[in-house]
């Protein structure tokens, strides 16, 4: 021990030091960290678009649909999901967007309303993303119909995000509701 002593380790020292260097780098992560939004998304209109996970049941392959006599222009169909009749609703022309043909890589995302389940239509499910809300942005002029905003990713194509919960309490999408089909 006297070696060592001599050649100026000081063991106490040295742990305290590595201890406050881990406590400081665990400060900075914590203060690199993040706030973050889990979002499913989707390709809408040939546009990225997210919504929070929270409405989110499944995601399926677009099964046979059965057309509906005198049902909103949104409800392209119905169809069987384990035994319950569901209605498969194409929003995109609810915020603004085309209706390119749907293509093999097409699904169904059934989310859940207030009271109700539905299958929205998209291009394309991209998967689950944590979104940051730093990046995310209002833009100028004109909102997109129901728009929180964009995320914003460097060089990356914005996400549109969704605002779900005001899209599915339209009344063009609530099957029954007297305004339905009237804009």
């Amino acid at each position: 021990m006297s070696d060592t002593a001599d050649m100026g380790y000081d063991v106490g020292t040295i742990l305290s030091q590595m201890r406050d260097e881990y406590w400081q780098a665990l400060a900075r992560e914590e203060a690199r960290t993040r706030e973050a939004v889990d979002c499913l998304v989707c390709r809408l209109g040939g546009e990225e678009y997210a919504f929070e996970t929270w409405f989110a049941a499944e995601v399926i392959r677009v099964p046979r649909l059965v057309k509906v006599p005198e049902a909103p222009e949104v409800i392209v169909g119905i169809f069987n999901l384990r035994g319950e009749i569901t209605a498969a609703t194409d929003v995109r022309p609810l915020v603004g967007l085309a209706s390119p043909p749907l293509g093999p890589s097409a699904r169904i995302l059934v989310v859940k309303g207030k009271g109700f389940t539905t299958g929205i239509l998209a291009e394309a499910a991209l998967g689950v993303q944590g979104l940051l809300l730093e990046e995310l942005r209002h833009p100028e002029g004109e909102p997109r119909p129901f728009s929180k905003g964009e995320f914003r990713r460097g060089d990356a194509a914005a996400v549109t995000w969704l605002d779900l919960e005001a899209l599915l309490a339209s009344p063009l999408i609530i099957a029954g509701h007297e305004e339905a089909g009237q804009e």
